[in-house]
């Protein structure tokens, strides 16, 4: 009987727990491209008497797998699993007394810590500190910037006080790259939409290959990892040590 495959679907992360278990289960959203890998290392013997050389053994020696997916959900959540980094979220709140560059000029342009700001107050270092006129700078409040436009008179450097918005943050390469569970529930157009599973029993990704900051179409997210060898499962069981792809019988 001919079977064909034809996939769509979602694809599910999780921690795995001290015993290799999977934690609970996250939604990467919409992947728009999901590819399985297996290779094999072989040891071979080429016979020397036929004047061929031919392989005359073969044998595995090693085994290996991997997995390619494609992120178009750019959420904090992937965006710390693409980065190797953590994600926080930081609370609404101001800022006083931070320091500006050195030896600014007017025409000069610097940025705050953070961005989405309100309420900019500029004040210099002198004795008695004096408040800058807000006709000398401008402020990009949605990147947090500052243009000066004349900074005759002051005494530098100067200090900016501030109120930001709620912020959500993700640093890069900030924490350890960690073994993951992946489940793929998907269905197989090609045949009626039956459903398809595979479940990877231990995934280690790698960090982002890129991700494009300027682009005439939608960014995505390409991730390539390395299924690896769960040895707390048997090599010889019906769920394999690697991973494992179900379907429905067909009739």
């Amino acid at each position: 009987m001919t079977q064909y495959f034809l996939g769509q679907g979602k694809v599910y992360i999780a921690s795995r727990d001290a015993a290799g278990k999977p934690k609970a289960q996250r939604w990467l959203g919409d992947v728009s491209a999901a590819k399985l890998g297996l290779k094999v290392t072989k040891a071979e013997q080429k016979e020397s008497y036929s004047g061929q050389r031919s392989t005359v053994k073969s044998i595995v020696i090693g085994k290996e797998a991997t997995l390619d997916l494609t992120l178009l959900e750019i959420s904090k959540e992937n965006l710390s699993l693409a980065l190797s980094g953590k994600s926080t979220i930081l609370a609404s709140g101001s800022v006083t007394g931070e320091a500006l560059p050195l030896e600014l000029v007017a025409g000069d342009r610097v940025s705050l810590k953070y961005p989405k700001v309100s309420t900019v107050v500029i004040t210099d270092s002198a004795a008695t500190p004096a408040t800058l006129d807000t006709a000398k700078y401008d402020v990009d409040t949605d990147f947090g910037t500052i243009t000066f436009k004349d900074i005759t008179g002051v005494t530098q450097p100067l200090k900016a006080a501030y109120t930001h918005a709620a912020l959500a943050s993700v640093s890069m390469f900030t924490k350890q790259l960690e073994d993951i569970f992946i489940r793929y529930e998907g269905i197989n157009l090609g045949e009626d939409g039956v459903p398809v599973v595979l479940e990877l029993y231990k995934v280690n990704p790698e960090p982002l290959k890129d991700f494009a900051l300027i682009t005439d179409k939608f960014a995505d997210m390409a991730i390539s990892s390395s299924v690896l060898i769960d040895s707390s499962k048997p090599a010889d069981g019906e769920l394999g040590q690697f991973g494992r792809i179900i379907q429905v019988a067909q009739t």
